[in-house]
């Protein structure tokens, strides 16, 4: 974690999962992260995708610190590379109602197979979390655009575009699971 040279972190271990965490608020946040990780390491063990052995989950102190450390718009709420996950504050999340799925999703990225394409990596991992179950049942706009284009309006981050490439990618992803079941869909 960068950190500035006055910047106090803290640093909580549950089982094979370190969470740190710069503002002391987070806290009280960690008992849900730790719910929401274990159950989601249990389903992805299910699924055949153990997570890493060691995974942790660095919570920013502010959304300017967690554009800073990932590259990612303030919009995004975490970022996951390899076994590290980066996410907005903890209480953040919280008060927007995306703790529990957030850590579920980024779960997903830390034990999805390598190499699948971006559009279903997110879909797969937006389907895992029960973040599309509140999508609306509307057409996206993107029902033509070809795999690799969705691919890209994901990497292009445009917030007028990337909600409607998460929902198409999220429908995308479901149809496979539901005509293959996970382990086929997860064989793309």
């Amino acid at each position: 974690m960068l950190l500035a040279p006055n910047v106090l972190a803290f640093q909580v271990q549950h089982g094979s999962l370190t969470v740190t965490y710069l503002d002391p608020r987070d806290r009280q946040q960690l008992g849900a992260v730790f719910k929401a990780w274990d159950a989601a390491a249990r389903d992805l063990r299910a699924l055949g995708l153990p997570p890493p052995a060691k995974v942790r989950i660095e919570a920013a102190g502010n959304a300017a610190d967690f554009q800073a450390r990932t590259g990612e718009p303030v919009h995004i709420a975490a970022s996951t590379q390899g076994a590290v996950i980066r996410t907005q504050r903890l209480s953040a999340l919280t008060a927007r109602g995306l703790l529990p799925t957030t850590i579920r999703h980024e779960a997903f990225h830390t034990a999805q197979p390598a190499g699948i394409p971006r559009w279903l990596a997110e879909g797969l991992a937006r389907t895992f979390s029960g973040e599309g179950k509140a999508d609306p049942r509307t057409p996206t706009g993107l029902e033509g655009v070809a795999d690799a284009r969705l691919d890209a309006k994901l990497l292009e981050r445009d917030p007028a575009q990337l909600n409607a490439a998460y929902r198409e990618a999220t429908v995308r992803a479901a149809k496979l699971v539901r005509a293959r079941g996970w382990k086929g869909a997860l064989k793309w």
